[in-house]
């Protein structure tokens, strides 16, 4: 049940900064038609792959998910693709950032006025919303490798005993 409520948490926000990024980086790319920010081009790619995929992990994990059970190889189909979301969304907020660094220096948007300081602080909203994603997915992604391993190490102990199960047998006292 822990699962299920963490997973619905955690793909829901991720999902909502997804929209957020969609949104800013769709008009980073609006307001310039021919030489485009290239990393608002990635962002929008990503953030359309978040969006597309997020929602179908938490269908298929709500409606496909046999009671509080769900199978090993669903829970490293989803970490595995988890774990390319997480790269991907590294790399926009590298990307963002140093295009950030490239277009204002790091000083910061306060010495640009109207327009600039507007593109400046957009350029900061989708390094932000990146790299908050990237640390979700990335904490998440570990979070189901460690309850994965940890499941399976709990299934193998005995529930009578509290420990290992051992497999004794019982000496022989038949006289030969």
């Amino acid at each position: 049940m822990v699962m299920k409520i963490v997973r619905w948490c955690v793909l829901t926000f991720a999902l909502i900064f997804a929209i957020v990024v969609l949104g800013i980086s769709g008009h980073l790319l609006a307001i310039r038609h021919t030489h485009y920010w290239h990393f608002a081009a990635l962002a929008v790619a990503v953030s359309s792959l978040t969006i597309l995929t997020l929602p179908v992990i938490l269908l298929v994990n709500t409606f496909l998910g046999s009671g509080d059970r769900i199978s090993t190889e669903r829970i490293f189909g989803e970490a595995l693709w988890l774990s390319i979301m997480w790269i991907l969304w590294l790399a926009t907020g590298a990307n963002a950032t140093h295009a950030a660094r490239v277009h204002f220096f790091s000083g910061g948007c306060s010495f640009f006025s109207g327009f600039s300081n507007k593109i400046c602080n957009e350029f900061r909203v989708v390094e932000a919303f990146a790299y908050i994603n990237f640390i979700i997915l990335l904490c998440y992604t570990i979070w189901l490798f460690a309850y994965e391993f940890t499941r399976d190490q709990a299934q193998t102990q005995s529930p009578s005993t509290g420990g290992a199960q051992t497999s004794q047998k019982a000496p022989n006292t038949t006289a030969a």
